[in-house]
């Protein structure tokens, strides 16, 4: 019961995954380490919550449990953007191929060949594997093997009149109760200033691994199917303000039992390869934090090296 109604569901949420085939060590190893000092997780999360309670009877500075950029998560890419010199960013261009000659590395990038002293390879999984095979077909191939998953997400604007008490911050579904609806966050109550007074902002979550066929079906389908769920688990009534429909295709790695002994071999072969690093969220972190400790690992990888010759 503890695996369906709680920790199923929260995988789910974060990794769109089956937790019958994640690594454990590789998503949540506080959970192991929980389980080897307290005997099992039932016992150290009454532990944790006694622990919780004695922190929130004294006294200090208190932080949010959820941060983010004003702006949202775009605002967060432009900001960094905006410290870019100009003319290096190109926007809506693919990476055609990459090569390397005795000089250093060339990236052909809409007709036109780049060269680098050092690259940065932070693009999707199937992409790296791509740009990677002709130098180490291997090394590609581990990478390729890294299982991706889908999600959509319908994001609704409500009056606050036709919600209600809204309880947290959101909520996940156990997958045992057979529902087309991973997870709903209530934005406007996780972060200030996501909706004007008066109204709501819902984000329904759809898709991930044991429902890939949703991502697929058309928006008005999807819309409903959030609504119809919405209603059912929140009693919302009424026709919502804003509508959007989101798709991430195979846009969620997923950490099967291995990952982290196939990411071990990912950086090994990785490290044969000169002036050149990975980074993303398909090895050793899906959040944000995750991913931002992935980039500049992998930049302060590059600077060392060359430094160092």
């Amino acid at each position: 019961e503890a695996l369906d109604r709680a920790a199923d569901p929260l995988a789910s949420g974060i990794y769109t995954a089956d937790p019958a085939h994640l690594s454990l060590q590789a998503t949540m190893p506080r959970f192991l380490v929980m389980e080897r000092v307290h005997r099992s997780l039932i016992l150290a999360l009454r532990a944790q919550a006694r622990h919780n309670q004695a922190v929130a009877r004294g006294s200090g500075a208190r932080y949010a449990l959820f941060q983010s950029h004003q702006r949202g998560m775009g605002g967060l890419v432009e900001d960094i953007a905006a410290k870019l010199p100009p003319g290096v960013l190109r926007l809506g261009t693919a990476v055609e191929g990459l090569t390397r000659d005795s000089t250093g590395w060339q990236l052909r990038v809409g007709g036109d060949t780049l060269r680098a002293n050092a690259v940065i390879v932070a693009t999707p999984a199937h992409e790296s594997a791509r740009l990677l095979a002709p130098h180490d077909a291997a090394l590609a191939n581990e990478i390729h093997a890294i299982r991706h998953a889908s999600s959509v997400t319908v994001t609704f604007s409500f009056p606050t009149s036709a919600v209600g008490a809204l309880p947290g911050f959101g909520f996940v579904v156990p997958f045992v109760e057979h529902r087309q609806l991973i997870a709903c966050t209530f934005a406007s109550r996780k972060f200030p200033g996501r909706a004007p007074a008066g109204w709501e902002l819902l984000r329904c979550f759809l898709g991930g691994v044991r429902q890939a066929d949703l991502v697929a079906k058309p928006d008005a389908e999807l819309i409903a199917i959030a609504r119809r769920e919405l209603s059912d688990l929140l009693g919302v009534r009424g026709e919502p303000g804003l509508v959007r429909v989101t798709r991430y295709p195979n846009a969620m790695p997923q950490y099967d039992l291995g990952h982290l002994d196939r990411v071990q071999r990912i950086e090994q072969a990785t490290a044969q390869l000169p002036d050149l690093a990975l980074a993303g969220n398909a090895y050793r972190g899906v959040g944000v934090p995750d991913c931002v400790h992935s980039g500049e690992s992998a930049a302060d990888q590059l600077w060392t090296g060359r430094t160092a010759r």
